[in-house]
This record gives C-alpha cells, structure tokens and sequence, in this order.
C-alpha cells in the first residue's frame, strides 16, 4: 500500500536539509583537509616527493570519484523507498549498493596499482615515477573501505541521519595528521618511511573510517527500522542492474566536469607559469567553497527522491526550491569573500610581499571578479543536477555538462583566450558563459522532469 502525499512545512524542510548537508559539509572539507596536509607533511621531504604525492592523490581521487558516481545512486532509492514507506526496499538499497561498492572497486583499485608504470610510459620522471609506484601500491587498498564508507553515508543521508558522518570524517583529519606525520618522519619509535609511510597512514584512515560509520549503523537507534546487513547475504540483479544504469552517466558527469577544470589548467599553462599558478589559488578557493554545495545536493538528492516516494511532486519542488536558495546564498557569501578579499586569499598561499610573486598576485586579482561569478553560478548547478538525479534522471546533467561545460565554456574561453587576444582572462569569461548557460538548461530540464512526475503519478 502506498503512502499519501504529506507533505512537509517549509520550515521543517529546510531545518532537515540543513540537518543533512551541514555535517557534510564539513566531511567534505575535511576530506580535503586530509589531501592538503598529506601534501604539507609530505613536501618536508623534498620536492619530487611532494610531485609525486601530489600527483598519485590527483588521480587517486578522480579515479575514486568515478566509483563514487555509480554508488551515489544508492541514497536515490533509499530515500524513494523510505517515502513510500517500503522499509524493505530502503533496507535493500544499501546492501545492494554494497555489493555494487565492491564490484567498482576492482577496476579502481587495479588503476591506482598500475597508476606508477602508466604515468611512466608518460616520460615522467624516472624517480617521481617510482615514488608514485610506491605510494599508489599502499593507497590502493584504501579504495574498498572509501566505496563502503560511501554506500553507508548515502544510506545514513537518505535516513537523514548524516550527523554522524561530519563527526566521524572530521575526528578522522585529526588522526591522518598524527598517522602520516608519524610514518613519515620516523616517529615515536615507528621508522621513517616516507611517502609509502603517508599512504599507510592515509590507508588506515580510511578503514577506521569506515570502521566507525559500521559501528554506527548497527548500533544506533535511529536506525533500527532499517538496519542493512554489511555483508549482504543475496544478489539482486534487477536492482543492481538499475544501480549501474543510473549510476555510469554520473560517473561520466563527474569525470567530465573534473576534465573540464584540468584542461582549462593546461590552456592557461600555454600562456605562462605565473598564469597557471594564479589558476592554481583560484581553483583552490573554488573548490573548498564548492564543499556547501556538494553537501546540499547530496541533501536535495534523497529529498526529491523522498518526495517521489510520497507521491508529493509538491513535497520534491520544495527541497529543490528550498535548495537551490541555500546553494544560492552559500555560494554568495563566498564570492563576495573573493570580490572583496582577493589579496588576503592568495596570501594563505604566497608571499605577497615578495617581489617575485608579483605577477601571481595580480593574475590571481584579476582573475577574481570572473571566478567569483563562476563559483555563484557552478554551486546553484551542482544542487539543480543533483535535483534532477533524484528524479532518477542521470543523463540529462551528462549531455548538459558536454554542451555547457565544454562546447559553450571551454570553447568561447578558448577563442576569447588565443584568437581574440584576452588570453587567461577571457578563458574565464568562456566558462563562466559556459555554465550559466548549463544553468538554463538544468533548471529547465528539472521543471520538465518535475511536471512528467506529477502527470505519470497523478498528483498534486
């Protein structure tokens, strides 16, 4: 029997997506906390080995984030199971999404193994090359318990209950620290092993992190009524099929976006080194202040999903709208951070007042005022994208992201940039173009979607 469509005051919605996108929020940037002072520790020893490590965790987590793709399709059927009120299917969803976790992280984990000879055939440097191989050897046994962890934090998010997951990825920034500064340098008695040192600590992160969120899953009491089993005992092929149909086209999106970001990298690297360093500082501001709005439309993803289950596309229009105003807002406030305060940014990452980082300093100003409209536009489009996810519309943000990121951004910043002469910063101007008209699309394609819902289920 199905649920009746009840759906939620305003005020009730926006306190549950704020519940679940602020301790995300700030997993994700502790997560990338953990890569900064991976590299922080690490580039104590030389250079080649801050390259190295560098490098190896840049492919380490793209890699993971096309995995990650696949399985964040869990959370979607979660929460669309939790508001038809099937505690079965919600239950289901998560050990499925274990077992699709697992079948990913084969081809993920011999990626990373053979990361090191691949980037040599790259006529890398020899020495970098055998650094890397010795490190992504250790890293790659890290790669299961990220995936786990990941089935269980899309399960707890579509619940509701991702409190926990902030805790715990933010407790477990504090213990990489401690780890890798101990491996590394040889202390507290442990010998001094180098970067193979920093990817045992980062690897034993990972499975006390997801350690800790199995600990939580089968004790808590808010999660009792849907208690998955972690190792799951059958194999349901129907849903596992759904999970990887819907789940491939986001593992795309995010390859796509992320390649977008890199080949934008290596254009601005043909004008000069103190360009692609400005591009460095600003891309690293953009993608913390991004964390917001990865967490919220992790949030607007299980929430449009859950109204679907409530027979409500008024309840799923809500979370979306009540999003896409948050996004709107967060991402806001941190471009005005960047309009205002550009100079202080980049001095978290040079000398400002050394003579030979003039050049970096005002690229990185002059950078400012089309980044900051960039970072407003791309953290709205992060949360519409994942609205149309919940939806079960995975490949509609892969076409929109090919046709906005790429053809219309990358390919007016490129003719802005050489043809036209406004070399880095008309690059910028193309991608900001790029996806404000990605934006137009997705919106129009979640209200579209949105109304197909509603007629197919004959709701209000």
């Amino acid at each position: 029997m199905q649920r009746q469509a009840e759906k939620p005051g305003w005020q009730d919605e926006t306190r549950t997506i704020l519940g679940i996108s602020l301790p995300l929020t700030a997993a994700f940037v502790a997560e990338m906390g953990m890569v900064i002072t991976d590299m922080i520790i690490v580039g104590r020893l030389g250079s080649n080995e801050l390259a190295a490590v560098g490098l190896a965790g840049d492919w380490f987590w793209v890699l993971l984030l096309i995995g990650m793709g696949v399985i964040s399709i869990v959370g979607v059927i979660a929460a669309q199971n939790l508001g038809a009120g099937d505690d079965k299917g919600v239950v289901e969803a998560s050990e499925q999404g274990m077992i699709a976790a697992t079948i990913t992280s084969i081809p993920v984990v011999l990626c990373v193994w053979y990361l090191g000879p691949v980037l040599g055939w790259a006529n890398q440097d020899p020495e970098i090359v055998q650094l890397i191989t010795d490190y992504s050897r250790v890293i790659a046994w890290s790669v299961f318990p990220a995936l786990w962890f990941v089935v269980l934090r899309n399960y707890i998010t579509a619940l509701s209950r991702s409190a926990a997951v902030g805790w715990i990825t933010v407790a477990a920034l504090g213990l990489n620290v401690a780890l890798n500064y101990t491996l590394v340098f040889g202390k507290f008695g442990f010998p001094a092993m180098g970067v193979v040192g920093a990817g045992i600590g980062t690897t034993i992160v990972n499975w006390i992190m997801f350690g800790a969120l199995v600990v939580h899953v089968l004790k808590s009491k808010h999660l009792s009524q849907h208690r998955p089993l972690i190792v799951p005992r059958h194999i349901n092929r129907s849903l596992l099929r759904e999970m990887f149909a819907l789940g491939i086209p986001i593992s795309a999106t995010q390859f796509l976006n992320g390649a977008m970001f890199t080949v934008a990298a290596v254009v601005v690297g043909i004008i000069g080194a103190a360009t692609l360093a400005a591009q460095q500082i600003v891309y690293s501001v953009i993608y913390l202040a991004l964390s917001a709005s990865a967490a919220l439309g992790e949030a607007v993803r299980v929430r449009v999903a859950y109204g679907i289950g409530l027979r409500s596309a008024g309840a799923s229009r809500q979370s979306a709208n009540i999003s896409f105003v948050l996004a709107a807002l967060t991402t806001f406030a941190a471009a005005l951070v960047l309009w205002i305060f550009p100079e202080a940014l980049v001095g978290i990452f040079l000398d400002v007042s050394d003579p030979e980082n003039e050049a970096v300093l005002r690229l990185s100003v002059s950078f400012s005022v089309s980044a900051g409209m960039f970072l407003l536009l791309d953290g709205v489009l992060i949360v519409v994208a994942n609205a149309i996810r919940g939806l079960r519309d995975t490949k509609s943000p892969l076409w929109i992201s090919m046709a906005g990121y790429w053809a219309v951004g990358l390919g007016s910043g490129i003719w802005l940039c050489f043809p036209l002469g406004y070399g880095a910063a008309g690059l910028w101007w193309g991608l900001v173009a790029g996806v404000f008209f990605s934006n137009i699309l997705m919106y129009w394609r979640f209200a579209h979607r949105l109304r197909s819902a509603e007629q197919s289920l004959q709701i209000i």
